[in-house]
């Protein structure tokens, strides 16, 4: 068996171009595994809220977006350009859904709880059922309620009730952009880039090791 890759995998649940960043990791990971048979990839979830000052209960989704980008034109301009990504990467984004901008440390701390009980598949499906709430269902992914029937969904045990969010934090420390991705500890990748920029990442990453080997 060769050595695993691991990418560690920085993000914020509220941000769509996370969710493109891990399909085009995920399409990227599909030629890997074509390229290198038994070398499997390990993805590490470091989930951290980017924005910690939002209120609890959340804020209201276009007005917090018009403050932050200037007016309704500049969203809408903004908006367009994440359609145009993430249909490129087989997603359809439903910005009209979405009434809330939440709060992000809860759901954050429980993806970070979740890889402690799934396996790599249902962690990965676990990522995206809460992105598609979020950005395709407009569910309100602050909210303990919307978190236990996503969590309850993936057979995953948890008690939004009991659940010490402070205890899973990430340990990667405050983060600057998102996605963030570091492939074997080594070479590091930010930003929702293209699914064969991140193969060429793997491949140099694991040459490095090679060549330390």
């Amino acid at each position: 068996m060769k050595p695993m890759l691991t990418v560690d995998f920085s993000l914020d649940l509220i941000c769509p171009w996370c969710w493109i960043g891990l399909r085009n990791l995920q399409a990227a990971r599909a030629q890997w595994l074509q390229r290198h048979a038994g070398q499997p990839l390990q993805i590490r979830w470091h989930a951290e809220t980017l924005l910690p000052q939002i209120p609890e209960q959340g804020v209201p989704y276009q007005a917090f977006y018009e403050a932050r980008l200037g007016g309704p034109r500049a969203v809408e301009a903004r908006r367009a350009q994440v359609r145009a990504a993430a249909q490129a990467a087989g997603l359809e984004i439903n910005h009209g859904l979405i009434q809330t901008f939440p709060n992000t440390r809860r759901v954050c701390a429980l993806v970070n709880y979740a890889q402690t009980q799934l396996d790599a598949e249902a962690m990965t499906a676990f990522v995206e059922s809460i992105f598609a709430a979020y950005f395709v269902q407009g569910r309100d992914i602050g909210s303990p309620v919307v978190l236990q029937e996503l969590a309850d969904a993936a057979e995953l045990v948890w008690n939004a009730a009991d659940f010490d969010a402070e205890r899973y934090q990430s340990d990667q420390g405050p983060m600057g952009g998102v996605p963030h991705m570091v492939f074997n500890q080594r070479l590091q990748v930010t930003g929702a880039v293209a699914p064969a920029e991140l193969l060429r990442a793997m491949e140099h990453a694991c040459a490095a090791d090679r060549n330390l080997a």
